[in-house]
């Protein structure tokens, strides 16, 4: 619709379908906790008005309850991948269709779908990778109904079943590469490609009627998507919540935030920070060996970094617990050093991925001037490529870093005491019923999140920093 359809606003909807992105899964089930819980104000105000009726909403916990607030959580990739693929179609194949009698469905089913398939086949792969290894929305929601990651968490958490784990993440690595090689397979069988010099602007439908709907749609759409961040924000200055309104205004919640949570959030810092750090050193040299060094097996190195990017955050956790805990020789289970290394194996893909572009589009002729001026490569990548790929290095650590401080399904394997982070927290004061602390630390990391995004963005909007943008 808003790619296709002609109404107001269109430019907004697009920023604000964006928002959620930004916004943890976990944070997002547990707002929904507060509307649709068994004493939460949306249920108890449809309970109220479907009483005389013989009509009960049951509440949010369970598998409807999952699948509902993960749609609304993972749409917006969807979303934004298939706008860009609407907005870009050629249009000249359309206009030839209708020339040539075909109705709009006949154009939609034979023209425009096979031409986004590409497209929408990404955003369902990356929408399923995503929902198979989220953790925190079942964990928070999903009742008495398990999914794997939750699992893996109770295997271990509750009796120590290292192997059992080990098997359910084995399931869940086939199950995630049997989807990737069919999403593969279905995309190859055909070409998806126009050949044509010219290019038109696409016309948007105006029928009044398709107008008043598409509108009435997204705006829908967006409310209930963007619901979740407003009742965290208001729930964050209440006690508690059960009813049609929010009681006992009071902003406790926030001052007791450097009592409750200051070992949590210097940790948070500190092991985003380091990992942050640490990604970005690696993946910028191994784009650098892989990109220009090109050695045999570069293609088998780039499949190993790129590799955890589809393993949800329970099965590298089992991994490394299974490697460095209990007798093993190295045993570093519950330190800094094991959560840190789990975050640069997730992470590294990013900054990979971002430096590599970076490296495809530059010239290695300066590189190669310094080779032939007799400069080791390690000089050359230090005093030549790096200054020419930074710009790839701090958007890919820019993207880490604000992913990481909400990370939670790689963490809450590998915590300790010692090692909590805000978001394990967060998880924590749900189950234990305080929610207005809970909205709080909501609040503050949604708000450091969204800040790092706004300035990133405001960078790239100002030229102040090309390498905020990746090709």
């Amino acid at each position: 619709f808003v790619a296709r359809v002609k109404m107001p606003g269109k430019r907004l909807m697009l920023y604000l379908g964006i928002l959620p992105v930004i916004m943890p899964s976990f944070i997002g089930a547990f707002s929904w906790i507060i509307l649709l819980g068994r004493q939460g104000v949306v249920r108890y105000f449809l309970n109220l008005a479907l009483g005389p009726l013989g009509i009960e909403i049951p509440s949010i916990y369970g598998m409807f309850g999952m699948i509902l607030v993960m749609i609304l959580t993972y749409y917006p990739f969807v979303f934004l991948l298939s706008h860009g693929a609407f907005s870009s179609a050629n249009a000249l194949l359309e206009d030839a269709g209708m020339l040539m009698g075909a109705d709009r469905w006949r154009i939609f089913r034979t023209i425009t779908l096979p031409l986004v398939i590409p497209s929408l086949g990404a955003a369902a792969l990356l929408v399923f990778i995503r929902a198979i290894g989220n953790f925190g929305i079942p964990a928070m929601i999903g009742g008495d109904k398990y999914v794997l990651p939750t699992l893996i968490y109770f295997r271990v958490n509750g009796f120590w079943d290292l192997n059992g784990a080990s098997s359910i993440a084995v399931v869940n690595v086939i199950i995630t590469a049997g989807v990737l090689w069919f999403q593969k397979y279905v995309v190859s069988r055909r070409e998806y490609e126009t050949i044509s010099a010219s290019h038109v602007e696409i016309k948007q439908h105006e029928h009044p009627a398709i107008r008043i709907f598409a509108l009435v749609y997204c705006l829908f759409v967006l409310t209930i998507s963007l619901l979740p961040q407003f009742v965290i924000i208001l729930m964050s200055f209440f006690e508690k919540w059960q009813g049609l309104a929010p009681e006992g205004f009071t902003f406790a919640n926030y001052a007791r935030i450097p009592q409750v949570a200051k070992g949590e959030l210097w940790n948070s810092l500190y092991l985003s920070i380091t990992a942050t750090i640490l990604t970005a050193i690696l993946g910028s040299i191994i784009a650098y060996i892989t990109e220009r060094r090109k050695p045999k097996g570069a293609a088998i190195l780039d499949m190993a970094v790129m590799a955890p990017f589809i393993l949800p955050g329970t099965v590298v956790s089992v991994a490394l617990l299974s490697a460095f805990s209990g007798k093993n020789w190295i045993s570093i289970g519950g330190t800094y050093t094991i959560i840190i290394i789990a975050y640069m194996v997730r992470r590294t893909p990013y900054v990979y991925r971002a430096v590599a572009a970076s490296l495809t589009q530059l010239n290695p002729s300066l590189e190669e001037a310094s080779t032939i001026a007799g400069a080791h490569w390690i000089y050359t990548f230090r005093r030549v490529s790096v200054p020419l790929i930074l710009p790839g290095i701090i958007s890919g650590s820019i993207l880490t870093f604000s992913t990481l401080l909400q990370e939670l399904s790689t963490t809450i394997l590998l915590y300790s005491s010692q090692t909590r982070t805000v978001p394990i927290l967060i998880y924590g004061s749900v189950a234990d019923g305080r929610l207005g602390e809970a909205s709080a630390l909501s609040v503050l990391l949604l708000a450091v999140v969204f800040i790092i995004v706004y300035l990133t963005n405001r960078s790239k909007g100002k030229g102040l920093s090309a390498g905020l943008k990746m090709g």
